[in-house]
């Protein structure tokens, strides 16, 4: 490949990333993507959080300070990746686990509210949970109650 064609694919990359920084609204910007951790906690009035494992499940389990499994960061505009296990949220058709942070099933949008609406890009479904304990996170009509989140930034 010549010098030319590498800079412009550079270019194109560079207007790509710049442009999906807005993929999801009030969870990160630029500068804090990377070292931000937050819990996303079920909104339904129970005190879970979004908990995975390094076997790629993806459920709510009560929220633990020292648990590395229940920290996400933006790692990329529109994706969410674990701490623990260094997968990111991602959704198939009828499921969330965690997988690679480079498919097209890790792509996440969020509503600018307080209680968010996590949406797969590919899917056009949201998270969804009925808030049990170390129940399984499913996809859903993004109108649900059961499918709103709320963000909690950490102390690093």
């Amino acid at each position: 490949m010549t010098r030319k064609g590498i800079l412009v694919r550079i270019a194109a990359a560079a207007a790509t990333t710049a442009l999906a920084f807005t993929a999801a609204p009030g969870i990160a910007t630029a500068a804090t993507q990377a070292e931000s951790l937050f819990w996303i906690r079920f909104a339904a009035g129970v005190q879970r959080c979004l908990d995975s494992n390094s076997a790629g499940s993806v459920y709510t389990h009560v929220c633990q300070d020292g648990n590395n499994h229940q920290k996400w960061n933006n790692y990329a505009p529109g994706k969410f990746k674990n701490k623990a296990s260094g997968l990111c949220l991602a959704a198939g058709t009828s499921s969330v686990f965690a997988g690679s942070c480079e498919a097209n099933a890790s792509d996440w949008r969020t509503s600018s509210t307080t209680n968010k609406y996590f949406t797969n890009v590919s899917t056009g479904l949201c998270l969804h949970n009925s808030g049990g304990q170390a129940e399984a996170v499913g996809l859903r009509v993004c109108r649900a109650g059961t499918a709103l989140w709320t963000v909690t930034k950490l102390r690093s």
